[in-house]
């Protein structure tokens, strides 16, 4: 979801000519592209309840409930495709004549002379990923699912024209601009996910205490500290849901449009990436604390 890795991490650097990559047939394939879109379609499902109640005033989406239902629903579905990806991990290697794909039981040899095309997926769900056209117009049974598949094609593309023509897929500039532009480090989610949500909550927390018992420790004083730090929690997990929410519809956003964009102007897929990184950013970082900021003041 938001900002979250979308495709296969690789877990160890591969050697020379090798690639660690996920294989999945069509109904595993399916069945991955489904469990992120029912994680995305919850996120936009909690978004509109949230909307609702910021307009209307009603409470259909209180704290609690928007932290269970994704955690539920949009973490649930995220965590069982990891879990069946790590299940149809792999790796190819790229030999003088042929391309080797190793599985855990099972192994296979393809001939570079039996690769008629390599056809890159227009939409890069579950990840960027590449099906093998064999002879006689035949999809080979496994598609490759790998964060670089730039690195593959180009290793290929030393043997095979077909590779070589994929390289100039709008696909593969996406992929390769996301990988080198678009991945964070840990800080930056600890800052994203643990320090923005804390701040706001405390003011948030605070200003409720001053309103509702006079003070910031009133709630503490009249009832003591069980309740005043049960109430915090609450006001706090409801703040990091609603913020992973907001993320989360930030990037489903940002992603189509950087997709769509990327189509058009291919050769500017790189510029792209960082527009969009930069917007998401801007989307988060600025505009939330001017929204908060505006309504306290107002």
């Amino acid at each position: 979801m938001a900002d979250a890795p979308d495709s296969p991490v690789e877990t160890s650097p591969p050697g020379r000519g090798e690639f660690n990559v996920h294989a999945y047939g069509p109904a595993t394939r399916a069945l991955a592209v489904a469990l992120r879109l029912a994680a995305l379609l919850n996120v936009l499902y909690v978004a509109a309840h949230i909307a609702t109640d910021i307009v209307t005033g009603s409470r259909t989406a209180p704290p609690l409930a928007v932290a269970l239902g994704i955690t539920l629903f949009s973490g649930g579905p995220l965590l069982l495709a990891l879990l069946l990806g790590r299940n149809h991990r792999g790796n190819v290697e790229v030999g003088d004549h042929r391309l080797a794909l190793t599985l855990r039981r099972e192994r296979f040899e393809i001939p570079f002379d039996s690769i008629q095309a390599i056809c890159p997926w227009r939409v890069p769900l579950p990840g960027p990923g590449l099906r093998l056209v064999l002879g006689s117009n035949r999809s080979f049974r496994c598609r490759l699912v790998l964060r670089d598949p730039a690195r593959l094609l180009s290793a290929l593309g030393e043997h095979l024209p077909a590779a070589r023509a994929a390289l100039d897929h709008p696909a593969i500039g996406f992929a390769e601009a996301r990988r080198t532009h678009g991945r964070r480090s840990w800080p930056y989610f600890v800052v994203k996910y643990g320090l923005i949500p804390l701040s706001l909550a405390l003011i948030l927390f605070r200003l409720h205490q001053y309103i509702m018992y006079g003070g910031p420790f009133g709630q503490y004083h009249l009832f003591g500290l069980g309740p005043y730090l049960g109430a915090f929690l609450v006001r706090w997990v409801g703040v990091l849901g609603a913020l992973v929410v907001y993320a989360g519809l930030v990037r489903i956003v940002v992603e189509v449009l950087a997709l769509g964009v990327t189509y058009l102007l291919p050769r500017r897929a790189i510029g792209l990436r960082r527009a969009a990184e930069i917007l998401a950013d801007i989307a988060y970082f600025v505009l939330i604390p001017v929204y908060v900021l505006a309504h306290l003041l107002a």
